[in-house]
């Protein structure tokens, strides 16, 4: 390789403009640049070794980062082939790379050591340089075998993809009725926009979901019906592929008009871009045409093709299927259809259709439901694997023998009869992805099968890997926080849960996508140990990412020394120190339903640990030397056992999240109620801190906060009287600040807020719990123009301060929890013109609720829970009318009885709430799910009630029920 491809690495570090030093990235995120690190080594040969200068630098300078990985081994990455010599050349260079990984967090590692004792050990620094020119060699060794052996990196053929995507696509037009199967819904709405909407602008419907997961069929099939109709003078079916070009789209839809029988010029080959657009836009005048654009992967794409295609006013459709999310926001006003996987029976069905196609009655033998139950579980729902492995299935004898053996042996990579067709499909989903997202979605193969992924911890992991860095005024939580966004953007991250800002909470991995990605990981050495099983191969001593899911007894013993080990993840397994013997370079130790009371002092060993997660633990002590881990970036305790923290603490000067939570019960299901923990003096040392929650405040600690200008998320526990007289001041220099919360479980507290004016003006989740000062938010709540999401509990508002809130602008999410002492409350027309959810709990008072007309505008989701007094539903309730879920917890049966159960069956343009019911009886919780129309809510009617034998009217029944609960029930 030629010595001009070598990446110098800046010659120090950049400070950042918030004054907090940027800790030195991991090596995963410096020498998968191979050459890269390289230069970067000679740099430190040169001068940073005590070998060569009197002393090491005092700390360890920020180095270089994925931004400036070498191009070749991007390019070289990018372009795996089926040329054997090929890749073998590129896998040695991986090997290279990973070494050159090993010896940039050695460095890191070694200057950890800090003063004296980093230049002591001379054995490891002659080692570091002995590694530096052992790679050396080899990298020339490897230049040469390219230009020796003529080894040619070519280019992923595009023509390749194409032709394959094209293939699939057209196969589509062949499907057979009965092998489409769970889109009946989906083909319903597409026909009723496509035809049935009198809309006459041209409009775009956009059909979104993962790979594999029926869009081509389906839209294929509403495109063969609806063109065979008649209902629009021209129709084109184009496949778009993930290279395509302006011209070829063109004149592919022109050729696809002429197919279909119009009259279009044949010399399309010979046209440029504006002859083209003429073309199009001369044949399209005054014509109601229909166009499918089938597997959009840009939303440039549209860009280039939309002025060649007219808006005559006459009802032209446009459909275009998609996996990005970005694409499928082209649409016109909801016209989008989001495909999931299918669920179990309508899977078992396009299955058995499949595998069974020659019977008859197209049903599975009683003898082979077993094993086709679980090669169906292997597709997980995606109906391109159930028609690969029906297809497979079909040729194989009808035995258990035969099918057992395609279960034992299945690979989602192989070439048997299309099914590795169905990876091709997934795999194109990631080789669209640019490196930096690639590099981040490869390393979540760490987390086992359904394991949900959090959002915030994955982001943090990613950082410690040295997976992201900063860019412009954007920290690294928020580049990492859109990089989330973008793969649950490619359908890539599927969402589980969304945050009160409407993005991603929790994440899940489509179970196949998984696997394929799991496999492209063990490129990057990573490798899993599930169960009490484990497989060891040459290549252990080099794994980066290392998973132990479930695994008990002496598997430690088996398991080998490895060096180069990143991550180490530990979930509901037996938990020994001697695990972490040797693991000098660990980036990322995460130990999940650990059952062990004390955290190893082999912990505080792990010079470059950027991240420790001890969540959900039985562990109730920390190494006391806790402070020696210098670049650590997150400590994460939340339902932990911890209750002190060690002094060291604070000495952790790169600490930017610190979460901390004591658990209140020994049963991992049910870690609450839980306590806040008191830190230990010195927090104004911790300058880079951004997270710090479930702490207990006192008044030094509250002083200590004016320091950390970083805060983004504060939450604090025990606040008083004393604590609010230093408060505001110290939240009054958290220009950053976006999440508060001040809880006082202190009955005999009352929380004045007026003095924290001016609020902080980014504020957009807020937490009070307890009674504030006269039952009325402060003056200043008014301006919180930003906020998204208030929760108030125990706070006995009077009924005029909901007034104040109404008028917030932003706010999406409301929760009143034992917050109001009135016996009604009014939303009024125009009130909360965006809030999307609202939550009224614990209100034993309130006996009326209305709702009047355009108010609440937007809510999508009202939850209500134990007000046992609101025995009537409102009859205004109806004027809700986007209303989609309605959550009753502990409320009076007559509630829910009130409202009729349609049982599902009701017209399509009928607005229809999903209720959700959670009630209890004889001390056990039942859940009860229906679909009613609000607007058929009955009409409250006196009823006769007999109570202890007595006669009684209803009220007086409601009010007994209220009395008896109360007596019952403390909240």
């Amino acid at each position: 390789m030629s010595a001009t491809s070598l990446t110098r690495p800046r010659s120090g570090g950049r400070t950042s403009s918030r004054n907090c030093r940027r800790p030195p990235p991991s090596g995963s995120g410096i020498a998968n640049s191979t050459v890269g690190a390289l230069g970067f080594f000679a740099l430190i040969w040169s001068t940073t070794s005590p070998l060569s200068s009197a002393s090491a630098p005092a700390s360890p300078r920020p180095l270089a980062t994925s931004s400036s990985s070498a191009p070749s081994l991007r390019f070289a990455e990018s372009r795996r082939s089926t040329d054997e010599l090929a890749n073998t050349w590129v896998d040695r260079v991986r090997h290279v790379g990973f070494d050159l990984e090993d010896g940039v967090d050695e460095y890191s590692f070694l200057l950890a050591g800090k003063g004296v004792r980093a230049c002591a050990d001379v054995a490891a620094w002659f080692a570091l340089a002995s590694r530096l020119r052992k790679a050396r060699e080899q990298l020339r060794a490897l230049s040469a075998a390219k230009e020796q052996y003529g080894i040619r990196l070519a280019a992923a053929s595009p023509a390749a993809d194409g032709n394959f995507h094209w293939n699939l696509s057209e196969a589509a037009h062949f499907a057979e009725e009965k092998e489409i199967v769970g889109f009946e819904a989906h083909k319903r709405s597409l026909m009723k926009w496509l035809t049935g909407d009198a809309d006459p602008r041209r409009t775009i419907v956009t059909v979104c979901g993962m790979g594999g997961v029926g869009k081509t069929t389906l839209a294929t099939n509403v495109y063969t019906k609806v063109a065979a109709t008649g209902h629009f003078d021209c129709a084109a079916w184009v496949p778009v592929s993930r290279n395509f070009t302006t011209h070829d789209l063109l004149r592919r839809i022109l050729r696809e008009l002429h197919r279909a029988g119009t009259s279009v010029k044949q010399d399309v080959d010979d046209m440029d871009y504006r002859s083209l657009v003429d073309a199009l836009r001369g044949h399209l005048a005054r014509k109601r045409f229909f166009l499918l654009l089938d597997d959009v992967w840009d939303a440039a794409a549209w860009f280039h093709l939309r002025t060649a295609l007219p808006d005559s006013a006459n009802g032209s459709r446009i459909v275009i299927t998609t996996r990005s999310r970005e694409v499928a926001a082209l649409r016109s006003t909801n016209r989008t259809i989001m495909m999931e996987p299918l669920p179990e029976q309508e899977a078992w069905s396009l299955f058995c259709s499949t595998a069974f196609r020659e019977d008859v009655d197209r049903g599975c033998p009683h003898r082979l439901r077993h094993w086709a139950s679980k090669i169906l579980d292997r597709c997980y729902g995606l109906p391109l694997a159930i028609v690969s492995l029906g297809n497979l299935m079909a040729l194989k004898d009808k035995t258990e023998f035969a099918w057992k053996n395609v279960y034992d042996s299945l690979a989602w990579d192989g070439q048997d009869h299309g099914i590795g067709q169905v990876s091709t499909i997934l795999n194109f989903s990631i080789d669209d992805l640019p490196y930096h997202l690639k590099r981040c979605f490869l390393y979540c193969s760490i987390y086992p099968e359904d394991m949900l992924i959090k959002r915030k911890i994955l982001i943090r992991e990613w950082i410690a890997q040295g997976l992201i860095e900063e860019r412009g005024q954007r920290t690294m939580e928020e580049v990492a926080d859109g990089y989330v966004d973008e793969l649950v953007q490619r359908n890539l991250l599927l969402v589980a849960l969304k945050n009160e800002y409407g993005r991603a909470k929790r994440c899940l991995i489509h179970d196949l996508t998984r696997e394929v990605i799991v496999h492209r990981s063990r490129d990057d050495r990573f490798f899993q140990i599930s169960g009490s099983t484990t497989s060891v191969d040459s290549k252990t001593k080099q794994t980066r990412y290392l998973t132990l899911d479930r695994c008990n007894g002496d598997y430690h013993q088996s398991t080998p020394n490895m060096p180069s080990l990143r991550s180490l993840y530990v979930l509901k397994s037996e938990f020994h120190a001697s695990l972490l013997s040797g693991l000098r370079l660990l980036t990322v130790l995460n130990l999940w339903f650990i059952k062990i009371s004390k955290l190893p002092g082999a912990v505080t060993d792990l010079r470059n640990l950027r991240y420790l997660g001890i969540r959900s633990t039985y562990i109730e002590e920390l190494p006391k030397e806790l402070g020696k881990l210098h670049n650590l970036q997150t400590l994460d305790a939340k339902w932990s056992m911890i209750k002190t923290l060690p002094s060291t603490i604070t000495k952790l000067k790169n600490l930017r999240h610190l979460i901390l939570f004591t658990r209140g019960s020994p049963y991992f299901s049910f870690p609450a109620p839980g306590t806040s923990i008191v830190l230990p003096d010195g927090l104004q040392n911790l300058k880079c801190l951004q997270t710090l929650k479930y702490v207990r405040a006192d008044q030094k600690m509250v002083r200590s906060l004016a320091i950390l200008k970083q805060m983004r998320s504060l939450e604090l526990f025990g606040v008083d009287e004393r604590i609010l007289a230093d408060l505001p001041s110290a939240l009054s220099k958290m220009s950053c600040l976006v999440r508060l919360g001040i809880d006082s479980s202190d009955s005999n507290v009352t929380l004045d807020l007026e003095p924290f004016s001016p609020p902080p003006v980014k504020l957009k989740t807020f937490t009070i719990i307890g009674k504030l000062t006269r039952g009325m938010l402060p003056s200043w709540f008014s301006s919180l123009t930003n906020l998204v999401q208030l929760y108030l509990r125990s706070s006995e508002l009077r009924e005029d301060s909901v007034g104040i809130l109404s008028s917030l602008p932003r706010l999406l999410h409301l929760s009143l929890v034992d917050a109001h002492t009135v016996r009604s409350l009014t939303f009024a027309a125009g009130c909360f013109p965006v809030l999307r959810e609202l939550s009224l709990q614990g209100l034993p008072n309130l006996t009326r609720i209305e709702f009047q007309k355009e108010s609440l505008a937007c809510l999508r989701l009202l939850m209500l829970g134990r007000c046992p007094q609101l025995a009537d539903v409102p009859k205004s309730i109806k004027n809700l009318m986007h209303l989609e879920n309605l959550e009753l917890f502990e409320m009076p049966s007559e509630f829910a009885e009130m409202m009729p159960d349609d049982g599902g069956n009701h017209p399509d343009d009928q607005h229809i709430t999903v209720v959700k019911n959670i009630f209890s009886r004889s001390g056990r919780f039942f859940e009860k799910k229906f679909h009613t129309n609000l607007s058929n809510v009955q009409e409250p009617s006196k009823t006769d009630v007999f109570v202890d034998g007595n006669l009684v009217d209803r009220c007086m029944s409601v009010r007994l029920k209220v009395s008896r609960w109360q007596s019952t029930y403390k909240y």
